[in-house]
Parts: structure tokens; C-alpha cells; sequence
């Protein structure tokens, strides 16, 4: 299968029994998305898939879901300002405030090189402050001129 699809299953490893545990899946099945240790849980924002059913540019997504390890279920939370996949998540902590951070991720796709895919790289970086409940702020230029820009698959 060279066409991953998005899979809302979640494992823990026992170290104990030397055995997975199934846990609680995902409100929403997602693959290539940000996420980040936070608080007793786990965040997760944007993913999609590169199905075969998708096409080239495959699903995006913008939902974003919080685990509580405690309670073994995911909530959902307020969502990306846009669609993104193929993106990466991590914690920043700013004085008192906690903020979780999504960066990088691929726009439309388009045709380039015959059967290749060019996909855009997307500039803006958004990041959420957790503690205070704030919403999603935008960071732009991620990149300077003639950084980032398109790749071909």
C-alpha cells in the first residue's frame, strides 16, 4: 500500500505486559498532523490523508481534538482558522501562558513534470494559547523570499 490512509486508532505501549493497549480513538481519523504532549493529554490539529481516493493532494482538515489520559476520551476544540496536513505541532511556553504552535504544512497540489505533483508550501504559522482559552493566532512569513515555496512529489 504506498497510499497511506488517515486512521483515527490510538495504542499505548505497556511496558508492564510488553503489550499494546487500545485506547479511546480519534473524534476524527487523520494522518500527517501536528501534535503535542500537553497537560496530562494529548493535542492533535489539521492531518489528512494521501489516499488513493483523494488524489495527489489527498484530504486536509482543520478540526483539532484534545486526549485526557485520565478519562481515556477526546474532546474537541476550537478548530484551525484553514485546512493543513503535513504539518508539525509543539508547545512554547511565553511567561505564564502556554501556547501550542502548528507550522509547515502543503497547499492544492498541481500538476508539474508529467506525472509528479508540485505541492506549495504555505508560509503562516498559527499557534493557539491554551491556558488562557484564547483563540488561533496567525504568525506570517515564515520563510524568507525564496525560501519554502513548492516541492515536487
Amino acid at each position: 500500500m504506498d497510499c497511506p490512509s488517515a486512521s483515527g486508532s490510538i495504542y499505548r505501549f505497556d511496558m508492564f505486559t510488553n503489550d499494546w493497549v487500545c485506547l479511546s480513538p480519534m473524534l476524527s481519523a487523520r494522518g500527517s498532523f501536528a501534535c503535542a504532549a500537553v497537560n496530562g493529554g494529548i493535542i492533535v490539529a489539521g492531518g489528512g490523508s494521501r489516499h488513493a481516493m483523494f488524489g495527489a493532494a489527498g484530504s486536509r482538515m482543520s478540526s483539532v481534538e484534545r486526549y485526557d489520559v485520565e478519562k481515556n476520551e477526546w474532546v474537541e476544540i476550537d478548530g484551525l482558522p484553514r485546512f493543513r496536513a503535513g504539518c508539525v505541532g509543539f508547545l512554547v511556553r511565553n511567561g505564564e501562558e502556554m501556547e501550542f504552535w502548528v507550522m509547515g504544512w502543503y497547499g492544492e497540489s498541481r500538476a508539474g513534470l508529467g506525472v509528479f505533483q508540485r505541492m506549495s508550501i504555505i508560509e503562516m504559522v498559527w499557534f493557539l494559547e491554551l491556558k488562557s482559552g484564547g483563540k488561533w493566532r496567525e504568525i506570517e512569513n515564515m520563510w524568507e523570499e525564496g525560501e519554502g515555496g513548492d516541492w515536487v512529489m
